[in-house]
């Protein structure tokens, strides 16, 4: 029994389910589609704006009659599902199509062995290259829409195949993602039938040049959702001018975006952006890698390091958190039959909340989709193709070499290390130790995030809680007083959050000097400690430190008053080198600005 099957015969799915109501309008929309609301949906009710945004792409192309039929896209979606290993949906499109009256002998033929279903060759012909593309989409060429135009097929049934095949790949992802208990009895797979295309390239004939299906213009001053890109984006992508034969698609997939992208309320817009960068790099496609890294520009992230977190993330300096989260989502893309429960473990010792990480598990369903309407579709690049994927092997994953376990050998210098050992093996007295050694630290890291000693005191516990949960899973990689001052970093952003009142200290990019400027410059021509004790000096510090917004508050506490190494301080925040220095600084900066009356008019008081 895999991970994942075993984690739902106790949760039914990796996340808390939250009532909705049976007059939720998706669910209605559902239910009177399928019949029934799929497991897939309802697991994803902590965050109703993403069932929203996939009803929308559902009523747009699942749903409705138009090209092809309801039982012609159920044939093309249960074979994919198959070839995607994803038993969820091969049961559901099993009973869809028992539902609409197909034989039990050809719905078996089109899970094991689609060569073997009484198929026309037309139909066959368009149900090939279906699964071409839904799983070797990088090597689809103009040839491929050819050679299914020459069987009789028509662009607007060559669209619709295309859009059926990428939002197959959406919800493969989506439902691996959520762990979703299925609807129906799963029947074991069995081997299907493999397409193995050569790989392809770009060739005299211009067989990789786009877009491959002839598309009407849209008006963008008439057309909504191309004013939206253009507003937001600052241009129209050609993956939409593409599917300009059917705009009421075009506008779900725009609202789809708005819902789960242009947002940043649990995972920040850089965050998503990443997601799709890495996930695309790993789908080779480098048209929609040259869109997500022109994205992140905007950003504030510079083209180099954006081609180098395509290539390989965990050598572009990202924080630890980032790096996580993007481990996460390229197992999800990458190896599905390989990812369960146990690969939300990082995540959650990173602090990651549960609708982040359905955000980020929506998320990278959503890149699957929009990768596979570019292959199929054969977009022009929006712009300059910078980034190329590595020749092809055997096995292509964007996936780093797992790490080897913690066994002692942890970081060098920590130490923690003999202790964390001891509790990892089960002396759980010497936890007690860890507390005791780490809990001055903890407390005056959740103190500098939340300004409150009562929600500080609290909040250490739980820090100290997740810690115990989580320290089977530490690896070592880091100090672990560096992994401590990140659950507690995170412990009290968490809360902040939920205040929904907090400065966001997610924001890894650099600093600029805009804002604040520091206006009192007068020296401090004598010794502050010649001043007061150490103790009122202390105090005095401390108070102002507090005062400090929260950005440079933690900061300055962590560096100054914890004496905490530059590189410890930014892994444990989740920032850049860079930006933790540029904080610090600016922090110091306010900070002498607010001593500088006291200090200074005690010196001229002295001196008088």
């Amino acid at each position: 029994m895999s991970d994942a099957q075993d984690f739902n015969q106790v949760t039914k799915g990796f996340f808390q389910e939250v009532e909705l109501g049976a007059s939720y309008p998706p669910f209605s929309a559902f239910r009177e589609h399928f019949g029934f609301v799929p497991s897939i949906f309802r697991c994803q009710s902590l965050l109703p704006r993403l069932i929203e945004a996939e009803a929308g792409l559902a009523a747009a192309i699942h749903f409705p009659v138009r090209a092809l039929s309801c039982r012609q896209k159920e044939r093309l979606l249960l074979p994919l599902a198959a070839a995607h290993r994803n038993g969820y949906w091969v049961a559901a499109h099993y009973q869809l199509l028992c539902l609409l009256g197909e034989p039990e002998e050809r719905l078996d033929q089109l899970v094991s062995d689609y060569r073997q279903a009484d198929l026309s060759s037309a139909d066959m012909g368009l149900l090939e290259f279906a699964l071409n593309l839904g799983t070797n989409g990088p090597f689809i060429t103009r040839k491929d829409i050819g050679n299914v135009q020459s069987q009789g097929w028509s662009n607007e049934i060559i669209l619709e195949t295309i859009l059926i095949t990428a939002w197959s790949s959406l919800l493969s992802c989506l439902s691996t993602g959520l762990g979703a208990s299925p609807d129906f009895e799963v029947a074991p797979i069995p081997g299907t039938a493999q397409l193995n295309p050569q790989p392809g390239g770009v060739d005299q004939a211009g067989e990789r040049i786009g877009p491959y299906l002839d598309a009407p213009d849209l008006q963008t001053s008439q057309f909504g959702p191309f004013e939206f890109f253009r507003e937001h984006l600052g241009f129209i992508p050609n993956l939409l001018r593409a599917q300009s034969a059917r705009p009421d698609v075009i506008e779900a997939e725009t609202e789809a975006f708005r819902l789960v992208m242009l947002t940043d309320d649990h995972l920040s817009r850089l965050q998503k952006e990443l997601i799709l960068l890495v996930v695309s790099a790993a789908n080779r496609n480098a048209c929609c890698v040259a869109v997500h890294s022109e994205i992140l520009r905007t950003l504030g992230v510079l083209p180099d390091v954006a081609d180098k977190i395509a290539q390989e993330h965990r050598s572009a300096g990202l924080d630890e958190a980032d790096e996580a989260l993007l481990d996460f989502v390229l197992k999800l893309a990458s190896e599905p039959s390989e990812f369960g429960a146990r690969d939300f473990a990082s995540l959650r010792i990173y602090g990651f909340t549960d609708e982040q990480v359905l955000e980020s598990v929506v998320v990278t369903s959503f890149a699957n989709f929009l990768n596979t309407l570019e292959f199929g579709l054969g977009a022009k690049a929006d712009f300059v193709l910078r980034w190329e994927p590595s020749p092809i092997s055997e096995k292509v994953s964007n996936l780093p070499v797992p790490d080897v376990r913690h066994t002692g050998q942890g970081y060098a210098g920590d130490p923690d290390n003999e202790t964390v050992v001891r509790v990892q093996n089960g002396d759980l007295d010497a936890f007690e130790a860890l507390i005791n050694r780490h809990s001055r630290r903890v407390y005056r890291t959740l103190l500098a995030t939340l300004g409150n000693q009562e929600e500080a005191r609290d909040a250490m516990q739980d820090t100290f809680l997740k810690a115990f949960q989580h320290l089977g899973d530490f690896q070592g990689r880091s100090r672990f007083s560096t992994w401590l001052v990140s659950i507690a970093s995170n412990t009290g952003l968490q809360l902040l959050r939920e205040r929904k009142r907090v400065q966001s200290l997610d924001d890894d990019g650099v600093e600029t000097d805009e804002g604040f400027r520091p206006r009192q410059i007068r020296a401090w021509s004598d010794n502050p400690e010649q001043l007061c004790s150490k103790a009122e000096l202390r105090a005095l510090v401390e108070e102002h430190v507090m005062k400090l917004p929260i950005k440079y508050r933690v900061v300055v506490m962590l560096r100054d008053i914890e004496q905490v190494s530059i590189e410890e301080a930014a892994v444990a925040l989740g920032l850049g080198i860079q930006a933790l220095k540029s904080r610090h600084l600016r922090g110091r900066l306010m900070l002498r600005e607010a001593l500088t009356p006291h200090f200074a008019a005690a010196a001229a008081g002295g001196a008088a």
